[in-house]
């Protein structure tokens, strides 16, 4: 699968036509997740004003030995048991959920593809699984650079940080303005052909 397939099935799922790939997905306390039949779980970010304060705006929480911020680590707790119950192969996640991904893929040791993806750690010591996570982050995006890094706080896995190659908009956030950007822009460092091969 590469980068714009991957982009595309999470925009489906926040458009809601996933079709016939969908298997089975997760609406609970706030949190949503979809299963498609190839067993790829896509996490979609802030979909509702709810979110802001359930899972966005939290304080840290201590979880496994480390400090998560606690938004993420719950957002992430309501989806873990549904991945892993349906036997996730391979985690899409897009801001919020992004986050969640990160912390999903590495405990379930699976692999995962982050669209504008914000810090869920805090430390520097690496994290058992975060091998296999890419984060794609934008320059011009304020939410990568969330929690802030004098916080301590960090992404999981690798991120790939993207040079648009157009002025600033007030769109830099959304699942198409990466597209945007990963067509006329610059990646450091370069991406793999292809993601989940």
């Amino acid at each position: 699968m590469d980068i714009a397939e991957a982009a595309d099935l999470i925009q489906r799922a926040y458009d809601g036509t996933l079709g016939a790939r969908l298997a089975t997905g997760l609406d609970l306390n706030g949190a949503q997740a979809f299963l498609l039949r190839d067993r790829t779980l896509l996490i979609p970010g802030t979909n509702e004003i709810s979110d802001w304060g359930d899972f966005n705006l939290a304080v840290t929480a201590g979880d496994s030995g480390r400090e998560w911020h606690a938004g993420f680590m719950r957002h992430a707790r309501i989806v873990y048991p549904f991945a892993k119950g349906a036997g996730a192969e391979r985690v899409i996640g897009h801001s919020l959920g992004a986050a969640s991904a990160q912390i999903v893929a590495s405990s379930l040791g699976i692999p995962a593809l982050c669209f504008a993806s914000p810090r869920p750690l805090r430390g520097r010591r690496r994290f058992r699984g975060e091998a296999r996570i890419l984060n794609l982050c934008r320059f011009d995006d304020a939410v990568c650079y969330l929690p802030f890094a004098f916080l301590n706080f960090r992404h999981l896995g690798r991120v790939h940080w993207i040079l648009p190659g157009e002025p600033q908009s007030s769109g830099s956030h959304r699942v198409g303005d990466y597209l945007r950007a990963l067509e006329r822009g610059r990646v450091r460092p370069a991406l793999p052909p292809a993601v989940f091969a």
